[in-house]
């Protein structure tokens, strides 16, 4: 059934073939997370799938997850580690700071310092929010990942407000709603966040991909590159090649042309020397 071009049997089979993903990622997300210390590799394959079925809309979601899983693993457990430690650390300050603040023992120091834990902990879940998808998207060393995930979540604080707002609802409705919301995450909700956040991180780290696109993997796992980009890129090579090609043979030529009327010069010189001693003799 369409009406004026809009095609509602389409849309439907669409939406049906996202949600069907959703639950296919969901459920893998879960599983792979239940070892603890895999999580963040587990996030990173989310994210990855997500971003990846978004942009070329096919359904190997397993297939798309169990290689990112498999090429993140080491730096993405490195990373899920570190932020399990700023979060507990930090989490534990604001709990600390809290409590000494309600029982005022301390004065307004316990005041200041749960606000300043308040802070720092908001600033680690910014970064968090955009490590793991970064992580899913581009190759470099943990350091530098961290640094570009506090950058973007500046640089589009917006979308970073947006996301961290999503986050709390959800922790608000496991909170109130925590069988609920096992089994309801578990069948397809992990999956439905996985597209909502990797919908977003797309927009944002579009600017940054330029010339590359999200459709196909060339050569290295995580760096998409557009084919017409590609044979672009391989033209204007090929052409600078051909033009120092072209200006070591002018060179080359040109070092010739020097050395024949070096030598010209020289039988010049010989041939006035030769005559110049016939004359002597005949005189």
């Amino acid at each position: 059934m369409s009406v004026e071009g809009f095609n509602y049997d389409n849309v439907l089979i669409r939406l049906l073939n996202r949600v069907g993903d959703a639950m296919i990622l969901s459920i893998i997300f879960v599983v792979t997370c239940l070892p603890i210390f895999t999580i963040g590799a587990a996030l990173t394959a989310l994210y990855y799938t997500a971003m990846k079925s978004l942009s070329i809309e096919d359904g190997y979601v397993a297939k798309f997850y169990f290689k990112s899983f498999k090429e993140n693993f080491k730096q993405s457990t490195i990373i899920w580690l570190i932020c399990a430690v700023v979060l507990f650390v930090l989490g534990f300050d604001v709990y600390f700071w809290h409590t000494q603040w309600k029982q005022g023992g301390i004065g307004n120091i316990g005041q200041v310092m749960t606000i300043v834990s308040i802070i720092m902990l908001s600033v680690a879940l910014m970064v968090f929010l955009y490590v793991f998808p970064i992580q899913a998207k581009f190759d470099n060393t943990v350091k530098v990942q961290f640094r570009n995930a506090f950058l973007l979540s500046i640089r589009y604080f917006p979308t970073t407000l947006l996301l961290m707002a999503i986050s709390a609802i959800i922790v608000w409705a496991f909170y109130y709603q925590f069988a609920l919301c096992v089994i309801g995450f578990a069948m397809f909700g992990f999956g439905l966040v996985g597209y909502v956040y990797g919908f977003f991180m797309m927009k944002c780290f579009k600017p940054f991909l330029k010339p590359a696109r999200f459709i196909e993997d060339e050569g290295d796992f995580h760096l998409v590159v557009d084919d017409e980009t590609e044979t672009e890129n391989s033209q204007e090579s090929d052409e600078d090649e051909e033009a120092e090609d072209s200006e070591e043979a002018e060179e080359t030529e040109e070092a010739e042309d020097s050395e024949e009327a070096e030598e010209t010069e020289e039988a010049e010189e010989t041939e006035e020397d030769d005559n110049g001693s016939d004359k002597t003799e005949e005189d």
